[in-house]
């Protein structure tokens, strides 16, 4: 078997009473907490989780399946105390659901593959909760099969890495086994008996000549959707001529919201492989994955102008559908010339997603309307080439100077293409007979977002960058590392400069003290730039949900400039991080570290933008009024401060064998500084527009939990294996215009568990639970009503509202 020197798992901390634990779950043993690491630091001195000069999480491929989750993004949350993601929403965030670290959206995390820049999403997240309207990397698309492990660098990192390095980085290394293999295949559901999920998994090693090795995985999934709606209220179907109520009224059934956990179809492949030459080592990975999804809407009633009774008697809750294809391939060569360590290598990645509506129509075609359209297709392309070279010099220091400096160009390009026409245009029905007799019928499908053919854009770019990168001891107890990166983009991103200074000084071999100062960026994703989109939303006015015809537009469109856009400019940061690493007894591990982060020029998407001068402007560039609009900006300058704990303690109980208790946590807390100033053209438009109003600010300061707590522990005895944990998420608040209406959702306690049994050295059975006790978040949504029989909690919960899900799973190694 190729042995992998990365390998290291996320230490977790103890809790102990009374002299038993409190729960139990993921945490490292002795051995892999001194494994190599490769994120965060470069050169040839070997670096493990103990002696890093930044804070780095390790999470192995065993813990990311203990979870019981089905997804990466799922994983990461249940073993990350600064990892979020926010489990629900509609359409495309139901699907690619957006998440955070330390704080910050997804478009502030790098994410590598075997230190290789991953590629975007063609998938935009429109929940601003967590993710202002980006299309970060998509974590679900990397097969969990093909993963040895995860390290999560809690750190600004641009200056190493470049763009998006804000918050952290993420660098998933793949399994590198040249023989042997496993399979695992497991099923869940949820207490209520939906959302039922069976994964199939499959991972097989193969030797190469000269010690090589080609390893290979394969993940599939089946996911039925959930729905935690509550029965709608008042009439579905116009009165009878005579005034009476229409006798349907009386059989109707009015649970018919479809909002919850989409379908899900998805396969994915991969690969890993390395072959070692006589001078040269040459080396290639890939993933590939396609994923088809099917998300319910809310629902049309019948006595509404979107809804044809020829072609909907009773309604109908359209279903948002996604079609997506991902895939990255990468191929390099390393080797030593001197004594100089070098490594040359390309990536491709793209990803596809074609999106549409079905169970829908476009009432303004009348009863000729199709039912199924497919709306809008994106692309996300990205290639990069780098060149890194690495040496260590002699200069009489205390260890050998790491000298580390490299070259990386990247190309990008974004296009979004409008579909089916039928899906957008004003058919021009109007009502003939009934209650609605000469009114106009709604424009638009259903349930779907549309391009128009003014919403389509393409965008591409270059950017050239170089890196230096030093480290070195001037005792053995003091380490010093410098690093520097210029970028050069060729749009208006322009030309950025960035560095980082770390310090670690061991006082002891069991207590040293590091920190971190840097300066970083994030050039506007050119989604950001490009990415309009004509949809029906809905959004909470007094408390009250209502739907609203909606617009967001392109920075540079003429509509934009109207309405007071201006180019976009790149976030920049600032970041310090200080703290300590404690090992009190052997058998403990502590890690503390406070962190600030600045940022400068923060890009999000303005609040609704309506009334009867932003109308006004609409119709003299050729829109129809009433539309919503918004669009991005620079909007506000920002600063996060933050504590990050990590523990772990590890106990022998003899013949009742040996427990690992852990304890994790994260405060997190985010500042408005200042906000943009509201456009000249706004405050003519209406004395009553602001850029960037409340409930735009509410997503950045209230709408993630400021505390997050992971109690865990491990018990392993004989041949049984139990994991447990339980954490807890700090209240969040959902904002409304008035606020007199905000609602908040109080923090909650989760409580997982596995118990795992080997029934032979090859196989493996275990049964567990996440959320056991079915916690659901506050039924505190629409204090002022809501007839449409939306959940209660709304989609701000920050864990998995759909209730405990239970599994079984069943693992052969061979």
């Amino acid at each position: 078997m190729k042995s992998n020197a990365y390998v290291s798992t996320l230490q977790l901390a103890p809790l102990v009473f009374a002299g038993f634990s409190l729960l139990p779950v993921y945490a490292a043993t002795d051995e892999t907490l001194d494994r190599v690491i490769v994120t965060g630091s470069r050169g040839s001195e070997a670096r493990t989780v103990t002696s890093s000069p930044s804070p780095i999480d390790v999470i192995s491929a065993q813990q990311l399946e203990k979870t019981g989750a089905n997804s990466l993004r799922t994983a990461l949350q249940k073993t990350l105390p600064s990892f979020s993601q926010r489990p629900s929403g509609t359409s495309n965030d139901s699907i690619a659901r957006p998440y955070s670290l330390r704080g910050l959206n997804g478009s502030n995390v790098l994410v590598l593959v075997n230190g290789k820049r991953r590629h975007n999403s063609a998938v935009i997240n429109l929940d601003s909760t967590a993710a202002y309207g980006t299309n970060p990397v998509d974590l679900d698309m990397i097969p969990i099969s093909a993963i040895d492990h995860i390290e999560v660098l809690r750190d600004g990192a641009s200056a190493q890495y470049g763009s998006d390095a804000i918050a952290g980085v993420i660098n998933i290394i793949l399994k590198q086994n040249d023989n042997g293999g496993s399979a695992s295949t497991s099923y869940g559901e949820y207490t209520k008996g939906d959302g039922g999920t069976i994964r199939q998994t499959l991972n097989k090693g193969l030797t190469l000549p000269n010690d090589g090795f080609f390893n290979v995985s394969l993940d599939a999934k089946s996911q039925q959707t959930a729905v935690r709606a509550r029965d709608a209220t008042g009439s579905f179907y116009y009165r009878q001529p005579d005034g009476s109520a229409d006798p349907r009224e009386a059989t109707a059934d009015k649970s018919v919201q479809k909002n919850g956990l989409p379908k899900i179809k998805a396969l994915g492949v991969a690969y890993n492989a390395e072959l070692p030459l006589e001078e040269v080592t040459l080396y290639s990975f890939s993933t590939l994955t396609k994923r088809d999804a099917r998300g319910g809407q809310n629902f049309r009633r019948p006595n509404s102008t979107n809804i044809i009774p020829e072609i909907y008697p009773d309604g109908t809750a359209p279903f948002y559908t996604l079609e997506e294809t991902d895939y990255q391939a990468a191929a390099g060569a390393k080797g030593l010339v001197g004594d100089w360590n070098w490594d040359l290598s390309s990536t491709f990645g793209r990803d596809k997603g074609q999106a549409g509506a079905d169970e829908t129509l476009n009432a303004s075609l009348g009863p000729s309307s199709p039912t199924h359209f497919d709306s809008y297709t994106n692309y996300f392309d990205q290639w990069t080439n780098n060149f890194d070279l690495t040496r260590a010099f002699e200069v009489g220091l205390a260890k050998p100077l790491q000298v580390s400096a490299g070259l990386e160009h990247r190309h990008e390009r974004y296009k979004t293409e409008s579909d089916d026409p039928l899906s957008f245009i004003n058919g021009g029905y109007i009502y003939p007979s009934g209650p609605l007799q000469g009114q106009p019928a709604a424009v638009g499908a259903q349930g779907a977002i549309t391009l128009t053919p003014e919403d389509e854009g393409q965008a591409s770019r270059n950017s050239y960058a170089t890196y230096v990168d030093v480290g070195l001891n001037p005792t053995e107890k003091f380490y010093v590392g410098l690093a520097g990166r210029f970028e050069s983009y060729d749009d208006s991103a322009g030309n950025t400069t960035s560095g980082k200074l770390s310090l670690r000084y061991d006082f002891t071999p069991e207590f040293a003290i590091r920190g971190t100062l840097s300066n970083g960026f994030r050039a506007p994703s050119l989604s950001q730039s490009v990415y309009a989109q004509t949809a029906n939303q809905y959004t909470t006015v007094n408390g009250v949900p209502q739907f609203v015809e909606a617009k967001s537009v392109r920075v540079d469109s003429p509509l934009a400039k109207a309405l007071g856009a201006e180019d976009l400019s790149p976030e920049k940061s600032r970041n310090i991080s200080v703290g300590f690493a404690y090992k009190p007894v052997p058998e403990a591990n502590i890690t503390l570290d406070a962190y600030q982060i600045e940022i400068k020029d923060r890009i999000a998407q303005t609040g609704f933008l309506f009334g009867n001068g932003v109308d006004q402007i609409l119709v003299a560039n050729g829109f129809r009024p009433g539309y919503r609009v918004k669009y991005f900006t620079n909007a506000a300058d920002t600063t996060t401060r933050g504590v990050d704990l990590v523990t772990d303690y590890r106990v022998d109980y003899g013949a009742l064998g040996n427990v690992k208790y852990g304890l994790a946590f994260n405060y997190n807390k985010t500042d408005i500084d200042s906000i943009k100033s509201t456009p000249a053209a706004l405050t003519a438009a209406g004395s009553n527009l602001e850029l960037f109003d409340r409930v735009a600010q509410g997503y950045l300061t209230v709408a993630n939990p400021k505390t997050k707590l992971i109690l865990s522990a491990n018990w392993t005895i004989d041949k049984f294996d139990i994991n447990a944990s339980v954490s807890r998420y700090d209240k969040v608040i959902a904002r409304d215009v008035n606020p007199d209406f905000d609602v908040t959702y109080g923090a909650k306690w989760l409580t997982d568990l596995e118990v795992a049994y080997d029934l032979t050295d090859s196989l493996n059975l275990a049964v567990g639970g996440n959320n056991l006790f079915n916690v659901k978040a506050d039924n505190n949504g629409y204090p002022n009503g809501d007839i449409n029989g939306f959940p209660k909690f709304g989609s701000i919960s920050p864990f998995d509202p759909y209730g405990g899900f239970w599994y079984t799973r069943v693992s052969y190694n061979f």
